[in-house]
């Protein structure tokens, strides 16, 4: 008879700079999180590659676990019925239209399991994360694009073409700067890792977000000035979900999350300035780690023994 005590699932977490992974015991503890840089100028075929060796490298530490699924959290649009993407911007070239769950079942024994990353994330955060309290709730991603994901009455809201949440590519600016899903000022050209990155080497040719962040609080007025700028279309974007959508609560996560000592009280200062809405923020606790035990989870809940 199977023991469940000993069941573990594999967690993926595929974003356009990196691919991360685990397995995951049925209680969210990780036995190790391996990652590779995602390969994208290889585009389709590369990023398969790249997927195939990260998961057989993690199952080789399975010892006597019984990896009873798999789980993958992939950036674009996803229909998490097929486990397919229905649309990639070029942050993962020739991403659309890769079936990821067949893919990865015609390589591997086990059953798959596919969504959004944030959605992934958003699971993560909901199962021992930021949001085990909270029913209703929205998840905002900043990392190299900005992602979401809403869940109402405990479960994920996918919207008729795969796009619900897809927060990054609200029009804060009508004819600001272009992005790369074809439309002129989405929040994601202001708010992301990318953005930051692209304002950073405005100012120097070999800055960074990171050094861009550090520069602030060391009180660069040039790098300060653009920490402000984000702040305050951050601040935009997050009032306007809570108008669509009214959450009980905002949590924040990706990368730009670990850099929140520079931002976040500026942050809650500019909401509090931009509207008389009472918006509930907090950050992701699971940091790097959410879209991981968030895809595990959901194979988890795709498995009949849990």
């Amino acid at each position: 008879m199977d023991d469940k005590s000993s069941r573990a699932y594999l967690g993926i977490d595929l974003g356009g700079t990196a691919i991360k992974g685990s397995l995951v015991h049925i209680d969210g503890s990780l036995v190790a999180i391996h990652m590779v840089r995602t390969p994208i100028e290889l585009g389709r075929n590369g990023i398969i590659q790249a997927l195939v060796d990260l998961i057989s490298s993690l199952l080789e530490l399975a010892g006597e676990l019984n990896v009873a699924g798999i789980g993958i959290g992939s950036a674009g649009r996803i229909d998490s019925m097929s486990g397919s993407v229905l649309y990639a911007t070029e942050n993962l070239p020739g991403w659309t239209g890769t079936q990821i769950a067949k893919e990865i079942e015609q390589r591997f024994p086990y059953p798959v399991v596919v969504d959004n990353d944030v959605n992934a994330a958003a699971v993560g955060e909901s199962w021992i994360g930021a949001a085990t309290e909270q029913k209703s709730f929205v998840l905002m991603a900043l990392g190299t694009g900005v992602g979401g994901a809403v869940v109402v009455d405990g479960a994920l809201i996918h919207g008729h073409q795969g796009g619900e949440g897809d927060l990054g590519h609200l029009i804060i600016i009508p004819g600001g700067a272009a992005c790369n899903c074809g439309q002129k000022g989405c929040l994601e050209q202001y708010a992301s890792g990318t953005a930051l990155n692209r304002h950073a080497q405005e100012i120097a040719s070999d800055w960074d977000s990171r050094r861009l962040v550090e520069a602030s609080m060391l009180g660069d007025a040039q790098a300060r000035k653009v920490i402000d700028r984000f702040v305050a279309n951050l601040a935009v974007g997050l009032i306007n979900v809570q108008r669509m959508l009214d959450p009980d609560l905002i949590v924040l996560g990706g990368g730009l999350i670990e850099a929140r000592n520079s931002w976040w009280d500026a942050l809650l200062q500019a909401v509090t300035e931009h509207t008389n809405l009472k918006l509930r923020l907090q950050p992701a606790l699971l940091g790097n780690r959410a879209g991981i035990i968030g895809a595990a989870r959901l194979a988890m809940l795709a498995d009949k023994m849990q």
